[in-house]
């Protein structure tokens, strides 16, 4: 039985316990990219491990959100993989703002991944059953990479995945069309009309994707006292790119293709993805599931009542 987290005490057991205890398993290392730059990773080994699994975070967020998953996965005998996807964390940036996020190409994250695959995780895992877990706009990439390689993994979690970004309160028409015109005349890579400089005080609890008031509290403390933590707003390209990933990720001829067992978590307070599209994915891609929580986006960031169903989920459903 996975025991979780209590929320009582929750950043007193997360300094004390689980922060010492990832520590010192943590490996921090930096793959040159062909484009420039490095991308930043995390790597999670044990001897008795049974298991890998690669994670991939969201729009805004890093590799260092995921320490109560990364836990709950070394727990159960899984080693653990993660990046910060480029524009991210510590990874390589093509605009100066930390708190601004920028892609040129969304595929430039799937082919980071394929790189990071190729030259650390594949070398280092070949007597492991590997696994995929991915949220939001990490659920598109791995999407995305299950559509091209779809015997890699064992078996995918994809957790409220970025198969459609949700445009409200704007009609999604109109906000493609702003993304599009705004990029035309040259401003790709500024802040796009619905973002704002990293604040607290933009970014309160009772507006964030979580409803884990002692989570959000945890993380926001390591986003105010680091700068590469503080990603908050897109730029008109990231906004342009992230609208495209819609159209690959429901072609039913590339969904067909992926073989690998595949679950999809879905929050059904959502406001930050499109809910009928990760739908219309599950039913694309032969057997692959669907698991809904009363939850919101970042459904790892919930409270106990819907984490005591998801975690054992998300993990039983990997180890298959």
């Amino acid at each position: 039985m996975i025991s979780i987290l209590p929320e009582s005490n929750y950043a007193a057991v997360m300094a004390e316990t689980v922060e010492p205890y990832l520590d010192s398993r943590r490996q921090e290392m930096d793959m040159p990219l062909s484009t420039g730059g490095t991308l930043h990773a995390e790597v999670y080994e044990q001897p008795d491990a049974t298991r890998a699994v690669v994670i991939l975070h969201g729009y805004t967020e890093s590799a260092e959100k995921f320490r109560e998953m990364t836990w709950y996965f070394l727990n159960e005998k899984f080693n653990v993989y993660a990046i910060d996807h480029r524009g991210h964390g510590k990874s390589a940036r093509s605009v100066e703002e930390t708190w601004l996020t920028h892609v040129d190409h969304f595929s430039d994250y799937v082919n980071d991944l394929e790189a990071f695959m190729d030259h650390v995780v594949l070398p280092r895992t070949k007597n492991l059953p590997l696994c995929l877990y991915a949220h939001s706009m990490g659920g598109a990439v791995g999407g995305m990479t299950l559509q091209r390689h779809p015997k890699r993994f064992a078996r995918a979690v994809l957790t409220a995945p970025m198969i459609a970004p949700s445009s409200a309160p704007f009609p999604s028409w109109l906000g493609a069309g702003i993304a599009k015109f705004m990029c035309a005349i040259g401003k790709t890579k500024e802040m796009a009309f619905i973002g704002k400089p990293f604040s607290p005080e933009n970014e309160p609890f009772e507006t964030s994707c979580a409803t884990s008031r002692v989570r959000f509290d945890y993380y926001e403390r390591k986003r105010i006292d680091n700068a590469h933590l503080q990603n908050c707003s897109p730029t008109y390209g990231w906004v342009q790119e992230a609208i495209g990933v819609t159209k690959v990720l429901l072609d039913p001829a590339k969904d067909k293709q992926i073989t690998t067992p595949l679950l999809l978590c879905q929050a059904s307070l959502d406001k930050t993805v499109c809910l009928p599209e990760q739908k219309q994915f599950v039913v694309q891609v032969p057997g692959a599931k669907l698991s809904v929580y009363p939850a919101k986006h970042e459904i790892y960031m919930s409270t106990n009542d819907v984490m005591e169903k998801y975690v054992p989920e998300v993990i039983g459903f990997l180890r298959g």
